[in-house]
């Protein structure tokens, strides 16, 4: 009986962390995200240069 409550409050407490891990991966998947998008960026406009100068 105890194991049953100890899991339930377990999986109680799981789903709260997971929930807030949820919204702290989606604050967190942009910022992730857009070093990478600014690379691309940098490079085309690179790449663009280039192509003019030549």
């Amino acid at each position: 009986m105890k194991s049953r409550l100890y899991k339930i409050t377990c999986w109680k407490w799981l789903y709260r962390h997971t929930r807030q891990l949820r919204w702290l991966v989606g604050l967190a998947w942009p910022l992730h995200q857009l070093p990478r998008k600014l690379a691309i960026e940098l490079e085309l406009r690179r790449r663009e240069r280039s192509w003019e100068l030549h």
